[in-house]
């Protein structure tokens, strides 16, 4: 089930000693990896974040509670030194566990892209705003980016670009951005703001994980040189961004005379789990499984005797 503490000698270490804590650091990760997949299927994306949250807020509950000092000591310094995200990642994680679920706004910007690398876009001409949640019926912000693609860029396509495609790297896209009103006090800070939910959990994870890491290579006096921090990314990049050339790459590569794959992450993880399936079959029916075999089957006879 889980597979972090086979990726290298500092996890299998860290798992020989504390195997619960490995087990919960993959947990957020994979919780976090399950947030871009689904990051433009609403629904899901619903689920995930409320998902990540939970994982998030236990890891540090569990960091903090019943561990090594190393360990506790740490995430506690962590937590002050964050303790503004960390205080809306309580709140968030509150208010899903005991009144209902995380439901985003969202803002929704389409137009004219023009790729400048696989992960950065930039917006040359569209429309929406980028910074803040529109107002949009739930019906049409619960649906998934692909479904209203064609609806929403039916005058950009008539407006901004020629039906060829003849200007390389350029192509219609839209943008999502997921958002939270927070709004609530503690001792300390009233909090009224709007966040950028997959932001704030993504980022604050990565960094969550690098000290748990960290404060284990620095107890035992080993090296920790990887880093769960995600990249950061372009205000318009290969996560919130869905492109033309993600739905339609075959057209594309007729279009501009060149090999063109998808660039959106959810796309290429899609892409590759279906390669993983394909080349599983493949490989199972080259090696004829012995159960399969004619060979090995009972001949009515003998069964009849």
């Amino acid at each position: 089930m889980f597979e972090l503490e086979k990726s290298s000698l500092f996890y299998e270490q860290m798992a020989s000693e504390h195997p619960a804590l490995v087990q919960n650091i993959e947990i957020v990760n994979e919780n976090r990896t399950q947030l871009d997949v689904t990051y433009h299927e609403p629904k899901k994306f619903i689920l995930e974040i409320n998902n990540l949250l939970r994982s998030i807020l236990f890891l540090v509950e569990y960091s903090v509670k019943n561990s090594p000092d190393w360990l506790s000591s740490s995430i506690k310094s962590f937590r002050e030194d964050s303790r503004h995200d960390y205080e809306i990642l309580k709140y968030l994680r509150n208010v899903s566990a005991h009144q209902k679920l995380i439901l985003p706004d969202e803002s929704l910007v389409s137009g004219l892209y023009r790729i400048k690398s696989q992960g950065n876009y930039l917006l040359k001409l569209g429309f929406g705003d980028h910074n803040n949640p529109g107002s949009y019926s739930r019906d049409f912000t619960l649906n998934n980016t692909e479904n209203i693609f064609h609806d929403l860029l039916v005058f950009p396509s008539l407006a901004f670009m020629d039906l060829e495609h003849c200007a390389l790297g350029e192509c219609l896209g839209v943008t999502r951005k997921w958002f939270f009103k927070v709004k609530f006090r503690t001792k300390k800070e009233l909090f009224d703001e709007t966040v950028d939910v997959h932001k704030l959990t993504s980022v604050f994870s990565g960094k969550l994980l690098d000290c748990i890491c960290e404060a284990y290579a620095q107890e035992n006096r080993i090296t920790y040189s990887g880093s769960w921090e995600p990249e950061s990314l372009e205000e318009h990049n290969y996560i919130n961004t869905l492109l033309e050339i993600d739905i339609y790459p075959s057209l594309f590569s007729k279009w501009w005379e060149g090999k063109c794959a998808p660039l959106n992450y959810a796309v290429r993880a899609t892409i590759d789990t279906a390669r993983r399936h394909e080349l599983e079959d493949a490989y199972s029916a080259e090696l004829e499984h012995p159960f399969r075999r004619k060979s090995n089957t009972f001949p009515a006879s003998s069964i009849a005797q």
